[in-house]
């Protein structure tokens, strides 16, 4: 026959067990928030709703682990092992795990800004070969841009000019 403390204490360290697990994976979804954080730098609404989802999906894997191992019933070695995994997770594995992900996200933009280039460059092969021509006419033709703009604002120059000369006329009087 099966000695129901050994039964319980067992049952009692696999809970405390899965709820470490949850612990680590708990700590391990709060460094992707923080990487995420690095690199996109939101505003303070963008904020406040990673928050709130990051609260949220801290919450279902809480409820999942809670709910999995210990059939709903919440002890207080629940929490001890959420954060027993959490303290273990931050100082054995979380800087392993930034570093990689930081060279992996850096990776994937570098891999992507690359596709980009390459896509981009038959466009930039097009543009070149219809600039070359209008930047030739815009350098022959620049001087005659710039006569027909000062004579565009020869009337309203010679306005201002008047007005400016009237009050100074009238004022010497």
């Amino acid at each position: 026959m099966i000695n129901l403390n050994i039964y319980s204490t067992l049952q009692e360290s696999y809970i405390l067990l899965a709820t470490m697990y949850g612990g680590i994976f708990i700590g391990f979804i709060y460094d992707v928030y923080r990487i995420f954080r690095g690199f996109f730098t939101p505003k303070k609404i963008a904020t406040m709703i990673q928050d709130f989802m990051f609260w949220c999906i801290i919450f279902i894997v809480a409820f999942y682990v809670i709910i999995f191992s210990n059939e709903g019933a919440i002890r207080y070695y629940n929490f001890l092992g959420f954060i027993l995994g959490s303290i273990l997770y931050q100082f054995i594995l979380s800087k392993i795990v930034i570093k990689s992900l930081v060279f992996l996200l850096k990776s994937i933009k570098n891999f992507l800004y690359d596709i980009y280039q390459v896509l981009k460059y038959p466009f930039n092969v097009v543009l070149c070969l219809v600039s070359g021509p209008y930047s030739y006419c815009k350098n022959k033709t620049k001087p005659l841009y710039y006569k027909i703009k000062r004579l565009k604002k020869l009337p309203g120059n010679f306005i201002r000019d008047t007005k400016k000369a009237a009050a100074t006329y009238i004022r010497k009087k």
